[in-house]
């Protein structure tokens, strides 16, 4: 189960080699807790006490666990599109986004574009927040956002892209879905960074290693597929078999 998980993370990953400002993650697990074990179907012995007692057997290992999901907030290649509503963020941050339900969210995906009524919105309709709230142009074509995030519309600027920042992302932060996260706690500070206008953020999947963790771990899952199997044949054998031997 262990490995059946930790390949779907690693194919989650490579799903998403092209989505804008996507963080890979890393599947932790480690040994699951050792049971003691006692053979309570063999005559009871007697222990120092003169009391019956099972004999005990020893420590069982039970195999591994997964226990967290890391997430690598390494930033992303950006890339040149010469869109000017592309934005991508050269340091720390995330863009506040606001869906229609009013909750706040994050995320490094700044391919932006404009609605009919001139909001600026993220490929979910998600609105980006300035200063004084989320971002509207109104009806004109001509807009710029400049490195400072500065939005311009027809040569005066009417809003600043407005960013949050998290000291501790890792513990902070929970991934919600369409390239987005949720915090637990308000950001530390929010402001703005310097920004690439006509950039975005490529996702920093390594695609060559996640191909050859992608390998190893179906090699291990057959591996401990063949070993489910064996134990199988053995308790069949014990069960149809053994016990079926004249006394």
């Amino acid at each position: 189960m262990t490995y059946q998980e930790q390949t779907a993370t690693t194919a989650n990953n490579l799903a998403n080699v092209d989505t804008a400002g996507f963080k890979s993650d890393l599947l932790l697990f480690t040994s699951a807790p050792s049971i003691h074990t006692w053979r309570v179907d063999d005559p009871a012995t007697i222990d120092r006490r003169g009391q019956t007692s099972p004999e005990y057997i020893g420590l069982t290992n039970a195999g591994t666990a997964d226990t967290e999901i890391w997430r690598d907030f390494t930033p992303g290649q950006l890339v040149q599109t010469n869109r000017p509503l592309d934005v991508a963020i050269t340091g720390d941050g995330f863009f506040r986004m606001r869906g229609a339900d009013g909750v706040e969210v994050y995320t490094r995906d700044g391919q932006f574009k404009l609605t009919p009524d001139g909001f600026l919105v993220d490929n979910q309709g998600r609105r980006v927040q300035g200063l004084n709230g989320a971002i509207n142009v109104g009806a004109s074509n001509d807009v710029n956002i400049n490195a400072s995030g500065e939005v311009w519309v027809d040569g005066a600027q009417v809003e600043r892209i407005n960013l949050a920042f998290f000291s501790d992302p890792q513990q902070q932060l929970t991934k919600v879905g369409d390239n987005a996260w949720s915090a637990n706690t308000a950001p530390d500070s929010v402001g703005v960074t310097d920004v690439r206008a006509g950039f975005v953020e490529r996702s920093n999947v390594d695609v060559f290693r996640c191909l050859g963790e992608m390998i190893v771990q179906l090699r291990n899952y057959e591996a401990a597929q063949k070993v489910v199997q064996a134990e199988d044949a053995t308790l069949d054998l014990t069960a149809n078999q053994i016990g079926k031997m004249p006394q």
